[in-house]
């Protein structure tokens, strides 16, 4: 295994502690709440609600093609997925007991999606770092 490798081995798992760290706090801040059961519920719906919206992007947009597939991608992508995606979260907080409120709900969709946006802020302060480490190995 190459150095540059190694150093996105050592990130992806840096990633997935930052992932259970997360559900940890949250989990923890629910059961607080005691709304433990409804959270567990709802994170448990975000695999089904990823794949559909995954699907509900992908499938129209390679069934259009040229530029107009392009366009149909990146609408579906910033305008439709996130509507889906809250929606969704939020529909599924409704029908939990406890119930869990629009604010729960919406912190239980965008935490991943924090995560994301946090990981890619770290990945690109780390990225000058990792590529002196490299030359400095001669392997870059």
């Amino acid at each position: 295994m190459r150095p540059f490798h190694i150093l996105l081995v050592l990130f992806a798992i840096l990633s997935l502690v930052a992932l259970v760290l997360m559900l940890r706090w949250e989990r923890r801040n629910f059961i607080q709440h005691g709304k433990g059961g409804a959270w567990l519920s709802v994170r448990l719906a975000t695999i089904p609600i990823a794949l559909t919206t995954a699907a509900l992007i992908i499938i129209p947009a390679r069934s259009t093609s040229g530029m107009e597939g392009l366009a149909v991608f990146y609408f579906l992508l910033l305008v439709i997925a996130p509507a889906f995606w809250f929606g969704a979260h939020w529909i599924v907080g409704k029908f939990v007991q406890p119930t869990l409120n629009f604010k729960e709900s919406v912190q239980i969709a965008g935490s991943p999606i924090a995560l994301i946006i946090v990981m890619t802020m770290i990945a690109h302060t780390l990225q000058p770092i990792a590529w002196s480490i490299l030359r400095s190995m001669g392997k870059a």
